[in-house]
């Protein structure tokens, strides 16, 4: 085998080799999940060649959850990921991976490189969903990448009146900020209250008073017709014939897996790659796992397919997937269920609201009450303890954390 040739790109040890004899683990995606999945790899001590294919131009990559807050607000540059130093990893960046042959143990890129491994990590994400009939308007954003945000603070100037659609985590976030900066904002949302299927009906309203409590018009149960306006647009039509006067839009009605590379691959793809309790993929020849937004996988303890888009689910999945796929192609026989609770939180204003778990049927206060701006929620379905949320209540996670993984342990082994 010749000798490696090493170039350094940030803090990342870039190798060329021409490799005769080690294993190939190609991992697609260099966000996130991709970049965890490496970084799991090399901590195995497991002599392999890993490629890291990346359609985004930046490494290391952008620390996504800031965008939406700290970045908007003030001028300066975008925090990057933390990373092991000297990877060791062969990027290619820029590049896309437009196919999949799974008998070949082979992925295409848009450029035309054929990549063999004998291991692959699916960790392409999601993409944002489009408002039809958008493309093309000067004044419509998104916020996934760092462009994306970029063009967003330059857009927040004072006196501009911005129409936030989709009144989830992300579209909460921003209007938060653009409040902290002065700026009108209303946000618009097809269901009855914010983060409404996150947080449930007993919290959601709350989040919905502290919203107006800071200014910002709620407009509820509201479905979006379309824009007013040609190239830029001056107004948000609504079906009740209400128009939303405008001059900033952005547009946070959720993403979708990336999965478009895949199809016809004969992986399972249902609103993600299918995969069973460890991360690997269905449909497969056993030596593929998939991590992060991408990911549908079998939750051993909650019993059901979860697809989570969270940042720390991206974090642990990465690193248990691409530890269960060099288990499998050293012959170890020491792979592990997935088993990570999905957890998120949430700063907007001076509230963080942390959740752990699943909802459940039923909600109850356990520390404070509504009106109160610090408390505790348990969420339980048949008697088990499913999940629990705090807002302004860091401390409290960690006992919680615990006291469910209790609860479904005990439930998946009776």
């Amino acid at each position: 085998m010749l000798p490696a040739r090493k170039t350094r790109q940030g803090n990342c040890l870039v190798t060329n080799q021409n490799h005769t004899e080690q294993k190939h683990i190609v991992v697609v995606g260099s966000s996130l999940a991709g970049v965890r999945a490496v970084e799991a790899i090399r901590r195995t001590g497991f002599d392999a060649r890993v490629s890291l294919v990346g359609a985004e131009k930046h490494f290391p990559p952008v620390d996504r959850p800031p965008l939406s807050k700290k970045f908007l607000r003030e001028e300066g540059l975008a925090e990057t990921l933390r990373m092991a130093p000297d990877l060791d990893v062969e990027l290619r960046l820029a590049r896309e991976a437009i196919g999949l042959n799974v008998p070949a143990r082979e992925v295409r890129l848009d450029d035309g490189t054929r990549l063999r491994y004998d291991g692959l990590v699916i960790a392409t994400g999601a993409t944002v969903r489009r408002l039809p009939g958008t493309e093309g308007v000067s004044n419509v954003h998104m916020l996934r990448t760092l462009e994306d945000a970029k063009a967003l603070r330059s857009a927040l100037v004072p006196g501009a009146r911005v129409a936030v659609i989709g009144a989830g985590v992300l579209g909460c976030e921003i209007a938060a900020t653009c409040r902290a900066l002065g700026i009108d904002v209303t946000l618009i949302d097809v269901f009855s209250q914010p983060m409404l299927r996150i947080l449930g009906a007993a919290v959601a309203p709350l989040l919905a008073d502290l919203h107006r409590q800071h200014g910002v018009r709620l407009l509820l149960d509201q479905q979006v017709l379309g824009l007013r306006g040609l190239g830029q647009a001056d107004g948000v039509l609504l079906a009740d014939g209400q128009v939303v006067s405008c001059d900033v839009v952005v547009v946070a009605i959720g993403a979708f897996p990336e999965t478009r590379w895949l199809e016809g691959s004969g992986l399972e793809l249902a609103d993600g790659v299918v995969c069973d309790s460890e991360c690997f993929a269905l449909g497969g020849d056993s030596r593929v796992v998939a991590a992060g937004d991408v990911a549908r996988w079998h939750h051993r303890l909650l019993g059901e397919t979860l697809r989570v888009e969270h940042w720390s689910n991206a974090v642990s999945q990465g690193q248990a997937a691409a530890r269960n796929l060099v288990a499998r192609l050293e012959d170890s026989g020491e792979t592990a269920s997935y088993d990570a609770l999905p957890y998120f939180w949430t700063d907007q204003y001076d509230w963080k609201v942390q959740f752990i778990g699943t909802l459940g049927e039923q909600a109850r206060f356990e520390e404070g009450e509504p009106g109160d701006r610090a408390f505790v929620v348990s969420y339980t379905s048949e008697g088990r303890l499913t999940g629990a949320l705090f807002a302004n209540r860091p401390g409290r996670l960690a006992a919680w954390r615990k006291q469910i993984t209790a609860a479904l342990e005990g439930s998946a082994a009776a």
